[in-house]
């Protein structure tokens, strides 16, 4: 709807202000479409709402073509004479001169910029700069959604089970059935008889059974201590709910010093990534990682790196193979984060620096943490 009248100069040298689709001379034509009838300009079209009041708002509509073959409701419409149209618009269109055309949808002080390569007599345009990343403010709701985001990475990449037999074989249940060790281990017995190695008698089906039995007992008590070691809480670090916390807020840390960084304040494209920034501090914790000044903001962990999963780990999940995927994205950025601090004055870097100091003082305590969790 035009909130302004558009001023347009007629053949017959009067002028007509046309309104849009509030314009006094529209009329509707056969396509259902608005007109204005002295300018002959489209300018809307007619919007028809068909309401049945028996309908409930369910639809029982059908896709089967054979429920809506036949005539159609109000008969069938003359098809369009394409020739008596184009002549329509032949006419129309000789009636109307340059001056009366008025582009109206380009924006003021805007030009279209075409694909592709420009014209040899053309200058290229320039392109747009980035705009640096708007990046909100970390409230405290923020970094609570943060370190559940680094506690589910965490949760999946540290592939550990609470229990202490979780990384041992299940035994074979067959083994444990009298029944169907007797029966291979007589099959055994029969066939080293029918080979001449053995000789049938009483005695050896006595000894045969006597020792089938005594395999199924000592499988049953070997199931029966797997069963006892799995029901007993492991302990270490990569088990202990505090440490695991502890990781959390370490990345957080991390990620709040190196969105104070001039690389990630760029508006690059991947630089807002947590997940990756999130699994590449945890696999960090192979090697640690060090300022250049000695601080220590990642330490290297054995007791957790131990337990991150390997490139073909068959304990590795779909969750942890994508993270695991990813993390090398995640500690190129924080890297360059670190090192895009060298190319700004001492003044616009000491946030972020007082943030790393923040984190080298979180990973002293992890350290400790993970120390005193080992012990226990």
């Amino acid at each position: 709807m035009r909130d302004r009248g558009e001023v347009f100069r007629l053949s017959n040298g009067t002028f007509h202000v046309c309104y849009g689709v509030n314009c006094a001379d529209a009329v509707v034509d056969r396509e259902s479409q608005l007109v204005c009838s002295k300018t002959g300009l489209v300018v809307g079209s007619e919007q028809h709402k068909e309401s049945d009041p028996s309908w409930t708002g369910r639809s029982v509509g059908s896709a089967n073509p054979d429920d809506s073959a036949g005539v159609p409701q109000g008969g069938w419409l003359r098809r369009r004479d394409q020739f008596a149209a184009s002549v329509a618009a032949f006419r129309n269109a000789s009636a109307i001169s340059d001056d009366q055309v008025v582009c109206t949808n380009a924006p003021k002080g805007r030009t279209s910029q075409k694909r592709g390569a420009v014209c040899v007599d053309q200058e290229a345009p320039e392109k747009p700069k980035d705009r640096p990343l708007k990046r909100e403010g970390f409230t405290r709701d923020a970094i609570e959604k943060l370190a559940q985001e680094a506690m589910g990475v965490v949760g999946a990449l540290l592939i550990v089970d609470g229990r202490a037999g979780a990384g041992a074989p299940k035994p074979d249940a067959r083994l444990q059935n009298p029944k169907f060790v007797s029966e291979v281990a007589m099959r055994r017995y029969v066939r080293g008889c029918a080979s001449g190695s053995e000789r049938f008698c009483l005695e050896g089906v006595h000894n045969v059974l006597i020792a089938a039995n005594e395999f199924v007992r000592k499988q049953r008590a070997a199931a029966a201590d797997a069963a006892d070691a799995a029901a007993r809480p492991r302990r270490g670090a990569a088990f202990s709910g505090q440490v695991r916390k502890a990781v959390s807020e370490l990345i957080v840390t991390l990620w709040r010093a190196a969105s104070a960084t001039p690389h990630m304040n760029a508006g690059k494209k991947g630089t807002d990534s947590f997940r990756p920034f999130a699994a590449g501090i945890l696999y960090s914790l192979k090697r640690g990682l060090h300022l250049k000044n000695g601080l220590c903001i990642v330490p290297a962990i054995e007791a957790l790196s131990s337990h991150l999963p390997a490139l073909r780990s068959s304990q590795s999940t779909p969750a942890s193979r994508q993270l695991q995927s990813s993390s090398h994205r995640g500690i190129c950025g924080f890297h360059r984060s670190i090192s895009s601090l060298e190319s700004v004055p001492d003044e616009e870097a000491e946030p972020a620096r007082r943030l790393f100091s923040d984190a080298a003082r979180q990973a002293a305590y992890l350290v400790e943490l993970v120390r005193c969790a080992d012990k226990n």
